[in-house]
């Protein structure tokens, strides 16, 4: 694999663990993540980027998805909606 290639695997990874750790999408974290919450970036698999969307079942985060590769965090996170809704029917 070229390394980009990994390296985009582990932004996914990354996002989707940010996501379901902080139990919100990580787009949402984005803003908090340059402020407040800036410190925990500093965590092993911690990335407050666009791309990582909590699956929740009812009001309960039970994964998450991650997307990386896109060019920016906005094209980043609408790929993971997309693959969430993908599956949606799969969760009830």
């Amino acid at each position: 694999f070229p390394y980009t290639t990994l390296f985009r695997s582990d932004s996914a990874h990354d996002k989707a663990y940010t996501s379901v750790s902080f139990k919100s999408d990580t787009i949402a974290l984005e803003e908090r993540g340059r402020g407040e919450i800036a410190p925990l970036s500093k965590l092993p698999h911690v990335m407050f980027f666009g791309g990582g969307v909590v699956i929740k079942l009812s009001d309960e985060t039970i994964g998450a998805i991650g997307a990386s590769g896109a060019p920016g965090a906005k094209l980043d996170d609408t790929c993971a909606r997309a693959g969430l809704e993908k599956i949606r029917d799969r969760l009830e």
